[in-house]
């Protein structure tokens, strides 16, 4: 995340896995409205399902 650039292309790929994680469609959603969309993950009813990226 300290190299300038590529922060960006890793924030966009860890909000889309989070939303993977945990059986969502909002990655984009976290990506441009996040304090929106991580409270409705923090305190709605979704549960962790495993890591996205971990075959």
């Amino acid at each position: 995340m300290l190299i300038p650039l590529v922060n960006l292309i890793i924030f966009i790929i860890v909000c889309i896995d989070i939303a993977k994680s945990f059986g969502e469609g909002f990655g984009l959603g976290r990506l441009f409205l996040g304090f929106i969309f991580y409270p409705i993950l923090g305190f709605g009813s979704a549960q962790y399902q495993g890591p996205s990226a971990g075959g």
